[in-house]
């Protein structure tokens, strides 16, 4: 069953074990909000479905709204109650503005139903190579039955007369927009937590809700989701007690990069790193564990280190002892507040150079450290090679890279 699990999920599509009782209209009739699930026809189709279901049959259910999915009946050995595994809703193909009109048509769905139906077919997962993916499926449910052989039958819903809600009108829309914020803010828990694993299954599952346009160029309506995006990380990574001084940097990169994106391919691939990114940085600069203090100290030395800093200097800037400021430091970051102070400098050098800073004098002003002979021995001893050595590195890779 985890098999499955894990092969469905990766395609972004729902698996399930229920009984009967579990089995309702939500499941039946994955659009069922546009009926009226009391109905005394509904609840008889969903009984008569569920009661001629075959042991060691895998089906798979086509409707006339062209939504897919596949279901089995569980062995009883497997089970207490009489339970089904349902694979599903999908479908084959995306939904194309004059095929909903069709489908509509063909269902006799009010014309005021557009919208909802619209935002329904937005939120199903597309499975663009079915007959592939539904036999996998079918000989990973044959693992229930060792002893017999597991047929497959497809099955064509396509009579449907049932009474449709006299309330539906924003129904089926503001339940798929709950389910996408709901998950937009796990997801942005996960970031604030540094979760990379956590935050990036997340997304592969908030991207199955394909949002109506809101602007006739398609290219905008990619670069403005991804500056919205970028905004969303942004808060979430200050959330997480990262400082604003190090947000501000990579929120601007971001912001820069989404404008150079020409396809959706690359949006979704430029998302992916910017949650890489962004969760990194927590892990990096996070100070929501730390005391109060010690949480004003490091993100004064991350704004200063152009500048003269001393254990000093930083104890009477927040108005605490130099010695208790020094052993509340190292208990807390592993360091003491000098050696942090050189590594968080050098660190700024490296970035300086990656931009293509080349003046190692110029470098090391920048970083507080005038003493040029000072700056190349500290450069060396954390880095492992010269400033000179580290420059000639990166020239040399550019010019590879051209």
């Amino acid at each position: 069953m985890t098999v499955l699990q894990k092969l469905t999920g990766s395609s972004k599509i729902n698996t399930k074990v229920m009984t009967e009782d579990e089995y309702s209209a939500e499941h039946f009739y994955p659009y069922h909000m546009l009926y009226n699930t009391d109905s005394d026809e509904l609840k008889h189709a969903q009984t008569t479905f569920f009661n001629t279901l075959e042991e060691a049959v895998f089906y798979c259910c086509k409707d006339s709204y062209d939504i897919s999915y596949c279901i089995g009946l569980l062995p009883k050995q497997e089970t207490i109650q009489k339970s089904i595994l349902v694979v599903g809703p999908y479908m084959s193909y995306a939904m194309e503005e004059h095929m909903l009109t069709d489908i509509m048509h063909a269902n006799h769905v009010p014309a005021e139903y557009e919208r909802e139906l619209r935002q329904f077919y937005n939120a199903v997962p597309v499975m663009l190579h079915e007959e592939q993916w539904v036999e996998l499926c079918r000989e990973l449910f044959q693992l229930f039955y060792p002893e017999q052989t597991v047929r497959l039958s497809h099955v064509l819903h396509d009579d449907y007369n049932f009474e449709f809600r006299q309330d539906s009108s924003d129904f089926l829309s503001a339940k798929i927009i709950e389910e996408r914020y709901a998950l937009e803010e796990k997801l942005l828990s996960a970031v604030a937590r540094g979760d990379t694993e956590t935050a990036i299954k997340i997304l592969g599952h908030t991207q199955q809700y394909r949002l109506a346009r809101r602007y006739s160029d398609s290219l905008r309506e990619i670069r403005n989701g991804l500056i919205v995006f970028n905004t969303l990380l942004r808060k979430a990574v200050e959330a997480g007690g990262v400082h604003p001084v190090h947000i501000d940097r990579i929120s601007e990169k971001f912001a820069k990069e989404a404008e150079k994106v020409l396809t959706a391919e690359e949006s979704r691939c430029l998302r992916t790193e910017m949650l890489r990114q962004y969760c990194l940085m927590v892990r990096n600069y996070s100070l929501r564990e730390h005391s109060s203090v010690i949480r004003k100290v490091v993100n004064h030395i991350s704004v200063h280190l152009s500048e003269k800093l001393s254990l000093t200097q930083l104890a009477g800037q927040y108005f605490v002892n130099p010695s208790y400021l020094s052993t509340l430091f190292k208990k807390e970051m592993g360091v003491t507040v000098s050696s942090y102070i050189n590594q968080q400098r050098i660190r700024l050098a490296v970035r300086l150079f990656n931009m293509g800073h080349t003046g190692i004098q110029e470098v090391a002003a920048q970083c507080g450290i005038d003493d040029v002979s000072y700056f190349r021995k500290l450069f060396k001893k954390n880095i492992g090679m010269s400033p000179s050595d580290y420059v000639r590195m990166i020239n040399d890779s550019n010019r590879q890279k051209r």
